[in-house]
């Protein structure tokens, strides 16, 4: 039998959890007084979304460029002053998660386990390599150096060669019955490969060898059913100054070394999605889509903010000194980073956000589950509701 038949996408599963009588409705948006600023830039589709899918195709950005892949294996580069298209490339590749690369490759993949390297300059883009793994591929790879680094569902993390993709070492953790079908993609350092499983282990490899430096268990399953007990590490965990912070699934926010997997802090806390950080805080969104700010150095809450309670919130995003989530209905909200407070909204779309917005400079990127591109500018100066760049 397959492992992909014993794979929760979760957006069937946060439905499950719950019943058409029991289930919360998302928060009412409640009006801004004296919104900030917001202007739409430009919006571009890029091709077959992931409507029916939880998947997330987030972009990747180098320079003032924007790539992006579609479903269907469309790739495309993007000016971010403008939204306009440099080149496209039919990879036809059938794509269940983003691009990752650096100024002059890209690796694109495939729920068919394929692996793809391509060379690309200001004229195009060329396939160098093809490669076939075992598993579905549901997060971005790391290209770092002369390797590149893939993890796939079926619990594998594996090394490949940037220069003809031939293997160089697979490690292989054991997958729960029942999991939630997205992963975290690796952390890679000069010397180690940091991955995330689904047991709720992170562990560190020899990103040469493939060897265990060592592991730590963030999270140990609870509870009676195979639902109650997931402990997924899904969410994108950070390294900063040395130290990986990370969350889990109906579990724990640990801090933990980056040398020797010494846990510093631990604090109960569910979340599956990424976050974000700075010298002070840690950002993240937990699984009520509560907004929380996170003192690094000790786990205990500068702020939480609730009232976007039930709207199935992306990751948050820092641009500046505001904070930027998406929801299920289309809405872009701006928070002031010191505080929580909401101080600006924007509508672009009238379909889900899944992936964490990004920042190019002043710019934010939001890709919708259709795979419309979106770009806005904000700036601290209050409108009016009834001016043109304002939505409520």
């Amino acid at each position: 039998m397959s492992l992909i038949r014993f794979l929760i996408p979760l957006a069937f599963f946060l439905a499950a959890c719950s019943t058409a009588d029991n289930s919360e409705p998302p928060a009412e948006l409640l009006p801004i007084e004296a919104p900030e600023f917001v202007k739409e830039l430009w919006s571009f589709d890029t091709g077959q979304g992931v409507v029916k899918k939880y998947v997330d195709m987030q972009p990747f950005t180098y320079g003032q460029k924007i790539y992006t892949i579609d479903t269907a294996g469309l790739l495309l580069r993007l000016d971010v002053k403008n939204g306009s298209v440099d080149w496209k490339f039919e990879t036809r590749l059938a794509a269940t998660a983003g691009l990752s690369g650096d100024d002059k490759r890209l690796v694109a993949t495939s729920r068919n386990g394929e692996v793809a390297l391509y060379d690309y300059d200001n004229k195009g883009v060329k396939l160098r390599w093809k490669q076939q793994v075992s598993g579905e591929i549901r997060t971005r790879t790391v290209l770092s150096g002369e390797q590149v680094f893939v993890r796939a569902v079926d619990g594998k993390l594996i090394a490949l060669s940037a220069a003809d993709g031939k293997p160089i070492w697979t490690v292989t953790r054991r997958v729960p019955a029942l999991s939630l079908t997205g992963n975290s993609y690796p952390i890679v350092t000069d010397k180690l490969v940091i991955s995330g499983f689904d047991s709720g282990k992170l562990v560190a490899f020899n990103r040469e060898t493939g060897s265990t430096v060592w592991e730590h268990t963030v999270t140990t399953p609870k509870g009676r059913t195979e639902i109650e007990r997931l402990v997924d590490l899904d969410g994108q965990f950070v390294l900063l100054d040395n130290i990986i912070y990370i969350s889990s699934f109906q579990g724990d926010l640990i801090a933990i070394t980056l040398s020797s997997g010494q846990v510093l802090w631990t604090r109960k806390f569910s979340s599956f999605q990424a976050m974000d950080a700075d010298k002070e805080a840690l950002y993240l969104t937990d699984d009520k889509s509560h907004v929380w700010s996170i003192d690094r150095r000790t786990g205990s809450a500068f702020w939480k903010q609730d009232a976007l309670n039930a709207r199935k919130l992306t990751a948050p995003r820092i641009s500046g000194d505001r904070l930027v989530v998406a929801d299920l209905e289309g809405y872009i909200h701006w928070m002031d980073k010191l505080d929580g407070k909401i101080v600006a909204r924007q509508q672009s779309a009238e379909i889900r956000y899944i992936s964490q917005p990004q920042t190019i400079g002043s710019t934010l990127i939001v890709m919708d589950m259709s795979g419309q591109l979106s770009a806005f500018n904000h700036q601290k100066k209050t409108v009016k509701p009834n001016t043109p760049f304002f939505f409520e």
